[in-house]
């Protein structure tokens, strides 16, 4: 049995079971009654309803007949068989519930129509990240509304790029692992657990990982993406937190970004004046390397720049500003700058006032010598 790809509908749900929920819709939407009395739906939504989105679509059968426990066989007419898919607008989780209509829909009138859940997969969260040779956990639940022995349950692998391959396979209770990075729980799985684990990480390792669960016919299929984010480290050059230059010494300032990945990274070189309320400048005169790739195919650049030193930078801080993806707040390093005047000015200036005292003890002596001979004249 295989389904052709659904064409989603959104629509109106009423919950009926333990409790009741009713979820979110557009007006003039179609509305369905899912009566989940086996509580395959209804312990899993989350209590936050404004933010859930409920979509359907027809299962199709290619009219075979679905054996499932409790269903009337041999009828007349197959029941109408539909997924239900409902997501949470932050990602965190995604349901899809099987459900059926037990004879053909009767003539839609001011009431909802009838649908049973029978089979629900699930996962918290559709989105996860992980460091570079880091372990993230891929949940994937399920629940029967009836006792099940036979479950086969498949994780498969692609990449971006299309390449595809199983990790781990299930079936007749036996668990098969196809990739050494692929932890499973086989005492798990008959509980509805089909959750896997996933070790020492690396770029390769992102992509879509789904995962299949076939239960008495119906196959269910939802997908974990994988992102790799490794947060870069950031060096300045020189390593020292206060940098003392004489005015009008030139000295180049680098900021070191390495090890990062995914690629994009923003740098920028802030000049912070310490005292005073005035805002920080963006340094303009900035030249940036070519990205570079490891072998762990992680990325390093180098932004840098050529500082003349003045007066006026005397107490400034220049800082590194770093923004990634695996960052919660950018990185900032910082180097002071204590600037100094030119020594050859200070000797100029020594020598200089040397000579004026000489000068004026010479004329004070010349004064004095001359005062002398004019007390020595006679009148």
């Amino acid at each position: 049995m295989e389904s052709h790809t659904p064409q989603w509908q959104n629509i109106q749900l009423v919950l009926s079971g333990s409790g009741s929920q009713t979820l979110p819709h557009q007006a003039n939407r179609d509305t369905f009654l899912l009566q989940d009395t086996a509580g395959v739906l209804l312990p899993h939504v989350d209590k936050d309803v404004d933010k859930l989105e409920c979509r359907i679509s027809h299962y199709f059968t290619h009219n075979t007949q679905i054996l499932w426990p409790g269903l009337p066989r041999l009828q007349a007419q197959l029941p109408t068989w539909y997924m239900v898919t409902i997501t949470n607008a932050d990602e965190r989780f995604r349901i899809t519930t099987f459900c059926f209509q037990p004879t053909a829909p009767p003539p839609r009138g001011p009431g909802p129509a009838p649908l049973s859940g029978v089979f629900s997969l699930y996962t918290k969260t559709s989105q996860v990240q992980v460091k570079l040779q880091g372990t993230v956990l891929l949940t994937c639940g399920f629940t029967v509304d009836h006792a099940h022995e036979a479950v086969d349950v498949t994780w498969t692998f692609r990449q971006k790029g299309g390449w595809h391959q199983e990790v781990l396979k299930y079936a007749g209770k036996q668990v098969t692992h196809l990739h050494k990075q692929v932890e499973a729980f086989p005492s798990e799985i008959p509980r509805g657990n089909a959750s896997i684990r996933l070790t020492n990480m690396a770029v390769k390792d992102e992509g879509s990982y789904f995962c299949s669960v076939n239960v008495a016919g119906l196959h269910g299929q939802l997908s974990v993406e994988v992102a790799v984010v490794e947060a870069p480290k950031v060096t300045l050059s020189p390593q020292t937190p206060v940098l003392t230059l004489e005015e009008g010494e030139e000295q180049k300032l680098a900021c070191e970004v390495s090890r990062y990945f995914p690629l994009e990274a923003h740098v920028q070189w802030l000049r912070e004046p310490v005292e005073g309320r005035m805002l920080p400048e963006v340094v303009r005169n900035v030249i940036f390397s070519n990205h570079r790739q490891s072998s762990d195919e992680t990325y390093s650049f180098s932004s840098y720049f050529l500082l003349k030193a003045s007066l006026q930078d005397d107490g400034v801080r220049y800082t590194c500003r770093v923004e990634h993806e695996g960052l919660q707040m950018p990185i900032r390093k910082s180097i002071m700058i204590t600037v100094t005047e030119r020594s050859g000015t200070t000797w100029w200036l020594l020598v200089m006032s040397l000579v004026l005292i000489v000068l004026l003890v010479y004329l004070l002596k010349t004064l004095n010598q001359v005062r002398s001979v004019d007390k020595r004249k006679p009148y």
